[in-house]
C-alpha cells in the first residue's frame, strides 16, 4: 500500500530530524516542540503542521524537498505500509522528534564557572 502525501510529510520529516539534526538550531527545536504539543492524533492535521511550520524554516524544508528518491523510498520502507499511519503513530513520531532532539545533560559534568568577585577591591 502507498503512503499518503500527508505520510510521506512525516516520515521525510522524521528522517531529516534523525540524519541532519545539525539544521535545526536551539530555536528551531523549542519552537518545534511548542508545536507539536498542540498536535492532535490526525495524521492530516500533524503533516499540515509540520508544512506551514517548514514554511517558516526554509533550510529544513529544502532539506526535505533535497532528499534523494531512493533515500526517501528507504524511510518508507521496502514495499510500503501494510495499513495507513494511524493518528497515535503520527502523533508519537512527532513526539520522538521532539524527545530525541534535546541534547542529553552530562550529569558528571561540573557546575558553571562563577567569577569570583574580591569585595575589597570592589568598594574602592
Amino acid at each position: 500500500m502507498a503512503l499518503s502525501p500527508y505520510e510521506e510529510t512525516i516520515l521525510d520529516f522524521d528522517h531529516i530530524a534523525k540524519k541532519q539534526p545539525e539544521l535545526f538550531t536551539a530555536e528551531d527545536r523549542a519552537d518545534f516542540a511548542q508545536l507539536e504539543a498542540t498536535f492532535p492524533e490526525d495524521v492530516e492535521e500533524i503533516s499540515n503542521a509540520i508544512a506551514l511550520w517548514c514554511e517558516s524554516h526554509p533550510h529544513i524544508k529544502g532539506a526535505i524537498f533535497d532528499l534523494p528518491v531512493e533515500e526517501s523510498a528507504s524511510v518508507r520502507a521496502g514495499g510500503g505500509r501494510d495499513t495507513p499511519m494511524t493518528g497515535k503513530e503520527a502523533k508519537e513520531t512527532t513526539e520522538n522528534i521532539v524527545r530525541e532532539s534535546i541534547p542529553p545533560t552530562n550529569q558528571n559534568s561540573p557546575p558553571p564557572q562563577t567569577k569570583s568577585v574580591n569585595w575589597n577591591q570592589a568598594a574602592d
